[in-house]
């Protein structure tokens, strides 16, 4: 989901989860893992065969975007480093055990660097031109059963997802069995895939291949 707040949700996802005080002098600043990757624990607690279609999606940004190095530190003493590319995602995570561990984790950055922390739940899903409505279909259920059990007695609050949406695409059509074809609607500009508006189409052709596929929670 694109730039959406949900404060009650499991998944609230966009900029917003965190933000961490500056780094003093030259010394790291060291945070609770669990306030760093909030709901990433009950996210974890889903069985892996229920939840291959979705994911978390941490970024990390420093003001003026200077480097970090974040370094996962287990209550032994091990480390691990928690790489943070370009964008900002942090491209591993910790794993359920280090969590319920109450690991910390140290960040490093230029003196008086403040931190931001974004949270996105999204799909796994390939950019591509064309796709099957039948593996959107089965991403948005899995989406919404994943929200649901990870949220535990906020599941009532969280949003329900009702498609796939596709940034930069600009437009694109359903596709039916019959070989008639729709046009997308639009959502803040991007083109959208409801199942339960575009009941019988088979395929969804995107005149660009989006920048990364995205969840929708608008009902139109």
């Amino acid at each position: 989901m694109s730039q959406r707040h949900h404060p009650a949700a499991l998944i609230a996802t966009v900029a917003i989860v965190a933000a961490v005080s500056p780094a003093q002098a030259e010394e790291a600043k060291t945070i609770p893992a669990a306030k760093l990757f909030p709901y990433l624990e009950m996210f974890l607690k889903v069985p892996p065969q229920e939840r291959r279609k979705v994911k978390l999606v941490y970024r990390l940004r420093s003001a003026g975007d200077a480097p970090i190095q974040a370094t996962l530190i287990e209550p032994g003493g091990a480390r691990t480093p928690l790489p943070v590319d370009s964008g900002g995602v942090i491209t591993r995570t910790p794993t359920l055990a280090q969590l319920q561990a109450k690991s910390s984790v140290e960040l490093k950055a230029p003196k008086g660097s403040k931190f931001s922390l974004s949270m996105s739940y999204m799909p796994v899903l390939r950019s591509a031109t064309e796709y099957e409505t039948s593996e959107l279909v089965g991403i948005v259920d899995e989406g919404n059963r994943v929200m649901g059990k990870a949220a535990g007695v906020l599941a009532m609050a969280a949003p329900k997802m009702t498609g796939i949406e596709f940034p930069k695409s600009e437009s694109g059509v359903a596709v039916f069995g019959d070989g008639r074809t729709q046009p997308l609607p639009l959502s803040d500009g991007m083109p959208v895939f409801r199942p339960d508006q575009l009941k019988g189409a088979v395929k969804v052709r995107l005149a660009k291949a989006p920048s990364a596929p995205d969840f929708n929670s608008k009902k139109k």
